[in-house]
């Protein structure tokens, strides 16, 4: 995983908004990635060797939230050809699985997003 672009975002900068097209998976490695609803609050917090923006794993992803940097954060990210490479060299049988996965993801997140 170390081949991956860097990046990094400054304190309160947007990584990306709700409504994007997901072409880009993020693994934090240092700092803090608020997760933020339509209505702009606040639902979730993720650190350190944690990944967002699993969509872009997902044919025609859509960015179902908003992410912004709490403080200074350092990713890795990952692109959706990148992404398809690595899943392109996995069992077939573990496609399949791993959509499900992100899907049920995707769902538990949009059940923390708050209500406008």
């Amino acid at each position: 995983m170390s081949d991956f672009q860097k990046v990094q975002f400054q304190p309160g900068e947007l990584i990306f908004k709700a409504g994007d097209q997901a072409d880009h998976l993020f693994v934090i490695e240092t700092g803090v990635v608020e997760l933020l609803g339509a209505n702009g609050q606040a639902f979730a917090q993720i650190g350190q060797g944690q990944p967002f923006g699993e969509q872009a794993f997902l044919k025609g992803g859509i960015r179902g939230a908003s992410a912004k940097a709490q403080g200074t954060v350092n990713c890795m990210r990952i692109s959706t050809d990148e992404a398809n490479e690595i899943l392109s060299n996995a069992s077939p049988v573990l496609i399949p699985i791993f959509e499900a996965l992100l899907m049920q993801q995707n769902m538990h997140n949009a059940l923390k997003i708050p209500l406008e």
